[in-house]
C-alpha cells in the first residue's frame, strides 16, 4: 500500500467500548465512546458473501492507513462515513516503519 501524506482526506474516528461489571460479575459493553478523530486514507480491498448454515453474510475488506500512533487496540472498531468497522488483525507499521499504521478492518452488510 502506497501512502503519502496527501491522501489522507478520509476522517476517521476510533471508538472503544465502555465496560461495566454487573452483580454476577460479567462484563457487559455499555456503549462505544470516541478516542480520537484522524485523517486516514481508506481503501476497499475485497467483498465475500459468507454463507452459514442457515444466513447469508456479504463482508466488506478496508485497509486504512493513518499517521503511527501506538493507542488503537484490536478491540476497538472504526467510524468511517457513516460505517462501523471492525478490526480483524492488529495494527501493524508500513514497512515496518513508524511513519504510517495500516488497520485492516471488515464491515458486515446488512440487507435492507
Amino acid at each position: 500500500m502506497f501512502v503519502t501524506i496527501g491522501e489522507l482526506r478520509h476522517r476517521v474516528t476510533v471508538e472503544r467500548a465502555a465496560t461495566e461489571v454487573d452483580d454476577a460479575g460479567n462484563l457487559l459493553t455499555t456503549e462505544w465512546q470516541p478516542v480520537f478523530t484522524t485523517w486516514a486514507k481508506v481503501l476497499p480491498y475485497s467483498a465475500t458473501i459468507k454463507d452459514g448454515a442457515t444466513e447469508q453474510a456479504p463482508e466488506v475488506g478496508y485497509r486504512i492507513a493513518m499517521r503511527y500512533r501506538t493507542d488503537i487496540l484490536v478491540t476497538d472498531r472504526l467510524r468511517w462515513e457513516g460505517k462501523t468497522l471492525l478490526l480483524v488483525a492488529p495494527p501493524y507499521g508500513k514497512d515496518g516503519k513508524r511513519e504510517y499504521l495500516i488497520l485492516e478492518a471488515k464491515e458486515l452488510v446488512e440487507d435492507g
